[in-house]
């Protein structure tokens, strides 16, 4: 026999609200983004364009009336620059985090070239040299920019007070 817990219409009951509560967060995020979302404005279709999706899944899920799968999810956090994990936790398909997140750490030193290229797993010599020498390039043109901009404040500053003696 089954609980009343877990009862068919209940679970179903669930699901048509996530559906109405993801419909309603993405049409509000469609019409953010620009998008025309009512019937007949053009914006379903071009939403299905860029989504890949066909344009029934993209109206049941506007309207409510369907719960789009997670790759779906992630498609639409893509295509309306959302934060991915946002969309899932407004679908209901993953939990929202209370309390403290985990703190970004913050490197204890500056990576080297090599050791960055070795945390992504980038093995190829080929490519560890030209990123190598992009790198040096970019680190020393940014020195060379930092450098002017000191000296430029430098020499303001020495204006400023010449002008006013």
């Amino acid at each position: 026999m089954r609980s009343a817990e877990n009862s068919p219409h209940e679970s179903r009951a669930r699901r048509q609200a996530q559906a109405q509560r993801i419909g309603a967060y993405l049409t509000q995020a469609a019409t953010a983004a620009g998008y025309d979302v009512r019937r007949r404005q053009g914006g379903r279709a071009q939403l299905a364009a860029v989504t890949g999706l066909s344009l029934t899944t993209i109206s049941r899920t506007l309207d409510g009336k369907t719960l789009p799968l997670s790759s779906q999810l992630t498609t639409w956090a893509t295509v309306l620059n959302l934060d991915h994990r946002r969309v899932l936790v407004e679908s209901g398909l993953i939990p929202e985090q209370r309390g403290p997140q985990s703190p970004r750490r913050e490197p204890d030193a500056a990576l080297s070239p090599d050791e960055a290229m070795t945390a992504w797993r980038i093995t190829d010599p080929i490519i560890r040299r030209t990123l190598n020498g992009s790198i040096v390039q970019a680190i020393a043109l940014q020195a060379e920019i930092d450098a002017a901009s000191t000296s430029r404040i430098l020499r303001e500053g020495q204006s400023a007070r010449a002008t006013r003696r």
